[in-house]
């Protein structure tokens, strides 16, 4: 599947989907957290917390996902972003098991992102909580004529979201993929929306 992403080298590093071994996993997350660091002028301690990242993810990409580490601006933020694209229209449930989850523990916030390749996309963010550790996601979801392209962006500690989620959304306004082609009707957009009502927003002011 042909998904082109466009993004920023220098907050973003793509996690190629070549079959390696363990040990290969290991030296091309070493070799590559130390190329980025060197060239976005990080400074030398966050090499070890992106190498990690990068060994963690190696693993994680296929021919129909793609697979990215986003970087913060100081390098102190690193959080996993991943896109998937299905050559089906998805039904309502597995939308709804792709946006929301059981470990929310506070209502979603809702936004859309207008991008170039996918048109309008739903996305939520969820503050989540898990074994005791709390973190956030950020899901996108984008619908096609016969095709259905979702992304996550997370985990990332809580406040780490802000840090990082300007530059995955810029990746996802400017990528495409081969065949794609957005549905000009925007009711399921806005059903998802108007399902997704947060403590305040009804208030009449």
């Amino acid at each position: 599947m042909e998904l082109k992403l466009e993004y920023d080298p220098s907050r973003i590093i793509p996690v190629p989907y070549e079959q390696r071994t363990l040990d290969g996993h290991t030296d091309w997350a070493h070799r590559t957290a130390v190329d980025f660091v060197q060239a976005a002028e990080l400074h030398a301690d966050v090499t070890a917390r992106i190498e990690d990242a990068l060994t963690t993810l190696a693993g994680e990409a296929d021919d129909d996902r793609r697979v990215a580490l986003v970087v913060g601006m100081d390098g102190a933020v690193v959080a996993p972003l991943i896109i998937a694209a299905s050559l089906r229209e998805l039904p309502r449930q597995e939308q709804a098991d792709f946006l929301w989850s059981n470990t929310a523990i506070l209502p979603a916030t809702p936004r859309l992102t207008e991008t170039d390749g996918f048109g309008v996309g739903f996305s939520a963010t969820l503050a989540q909580r898990e074994h005791g550790y709390d973190f956030a996601t950020r899901r996108w979801i984008f619908f096609g004529e016969g095709m259905t392209v979702c992304a996550m962006l997370g985990p990332v500690v809580p406040y780490g979201m802000a840090f990082v989620e300007p530059f995955a959304e810029s990746l996802l306004v400017a990528s495409s993929l081969e065949g794609f082609v957005p549905k000009q009707d925007r009711t399921r957009v806005d059903e998802l929306v108007s399902a997704v009502v947060r403590p305040g927003d009804d208030w009449q002011l």
